[in-house]
């Protein structure tokens, strides 16, 4: 995508993405002052296009959003902003600009990001998450293991309700072992890379 001459500057096509769950959150355009100042600030900072004016993210509303690297494309005429959310980074109060749903952009991520507010969001006695979260992480160990029978036992159920049992306690599962990537600083993109090198380990079908 080439830069564009607009206002008597250089406007740079600039995609933020999540550091942690490698998802791609926004697309908006900077020109060099923008780019200097997230470089110096840390905090993302974009051209606005219909007020032709330099802004940081989240100047209104609050929502500042981080930023640790900034990368250049090859032909330096777009860049890449490797961001760590802490808050939704969409008006529309989601954590991305392309969160049309959940299934579609990768629901392991969406669920991290709603533990990840759970755990930086204001303290709740009645957060079954942020009990977990916040407990040794022993006790999160163990059910992982108890969740991980719960699986063993529905698929030794009867069949008629076996396949919706299954089902139901692997989500369990899912949701436990998502609280334990957290607690350990892992992301669901970390997991698929590694599933995704071993794919490509194996031999070809015959």
């Amino acid at each position: 995508m080439a830069n564009l001459v607009e206002f008597d500057r250089e406007l740079y096509p600039v995609v933020v993405q999540d550091r942690k769950s490698g998802r791609v959150l926004m697309l908006a355009f900077a020109d060099d002052e923008a780019l200097h100042k997230t470089r110096v600030t840390g905090l993302a900072h974009f051209y606005s296009r219909s007020r032709r004016a330099l802004w940081q993210k989240g100047e209104t509303s609050g929502h500042i959003l981080p930023v640790v690297e900034v990368l250049a494309d090859c032909d330096q005429d777009s860049y890449l902003y490797l961001a760590e959310p802490v808050h939704p980074v969409c008006h529309r109060n989601t954590p991305g600009c392309f969160d049309q749903a959940p299934d579609r952009f990768g629901m392991m991520e969406t669920l991290q990001n709603w533990i990840v507010e759970r755990r930086t969001g204001p303290p709740d006695p009645e957060s079954y998450t942020q009990r977990l979260l916040n407990a040794p992480v022993d006790r999160l160990l163990k059910k992982i293991g108890e969740e991980a029978g719960e699986v063993i036992i529905a698929a030794l159920a009867e069949e008629g309700r076996r396949n919706q049992e299954v089902i139901w306690e692997s989500a369990d599962l899912l949701f436990h072992l998502t609280l334990v990537w957290e607690r350990l600083g892992i992301s669901p993109a970390e997991v698929t890379r590694e599933l995704v090198r071993r794919h490509r380990s194996l031999p070809p079908p015959t």
